[in-house]
């Protein structure tokens, strides 16, 4: 059977959401934060969370690019993690409710090449438009969500948030942490923590991904 490791981005490969950051630092903070508790008290969906978030950002795409290139940082692991998946032959997807305008730059100065599914952003000066990956309405959780770019095969998912929840609990093996972790936690659902990917490496069965200065 055909494996596949599927890896959420703001908040998972990354070590803070940079998705909640720039919708904070760049658009409107008032804004963000009422979209937020509407979102974590179920009044709004996560593609409204999203889509109200953006509007106030009005920042030039090439500054925001470079503002996240210089400060983002990555969780440890990463890179060897997607090494191991090259040398084991696993299929590797980056899915992210980010934007792929934000996520390739960063994946391009870390040097890993990786299939990556993404919204895109038309980074407007009137305000920010997200277009959509996909707009069907999941048959599970009523709303556009990533269960439906799930690959056939065994599902490796790794994810930290709400974005993760539905893909989640359709995957073989979960590494959760932050609020997925609570969340598969209080739902009864099997899943394993990770603070980083050498965690996630290790628990795939590779005695060889070691983090820095570890002996073999």
């Amino acid at each position: 059977m055909t494996r596949t490791v599927v890896v959420d981005f703001d908040g998972t490969i990354t070590e803070d959401d940079l998705l909640d950051t720039i919708a904070r630092d760049f658009g409107d903070p008032t804004v963000y934060q009422e979209v937020e508790n509407a979102l974590v008290a179920g009044e709004i969906t996560l593609r409204e969370c999203i889509t109200r978030e953006y509007e106030p950002v009005t920042r030039p795409l090439e500054e925001v690019v470079a503002w996240v290139l210089e400060r983002v940082r990555i969780r440890p692991g990463f890179r060897e993690l997607v090494e191991l998946a090259r040398e084991r032959g696993w299929r590797f997807i980056v899915l992210s409710s980010g934007f792929e305008e934000l996520i390739a730059p960063v994946l391009g100065r870390e040097g890993v090449h990786v299939e990556l599914l993404a919204n895109r952003v038309d980074a407007r000066p009137d305000g920010w438009r997200v277009h959509w990956r996909d707009n069907a309405v999941c048959a599970i959780c009523g709303e556009s969500c990533k269960r439906a770019a799930l690959p056939e095969g065994e599902v490796v998912y790794v994810g930290d948030g709400i974005s993760d929840r539905c893909a989640s609990l359709a995957a073989d093996r979960v590494f959760a942490t932050r609020g997925l972790a609570r969340y598969l936690d209080s739902a009864g659902v099997a899943f394993e923590r990770f603070d980083d990917f050498f965690d996630v490496g290790s628990a795939l069965g590779n005695s060889e991904l070691l983090r820095p200065g570890t002996a073999a």
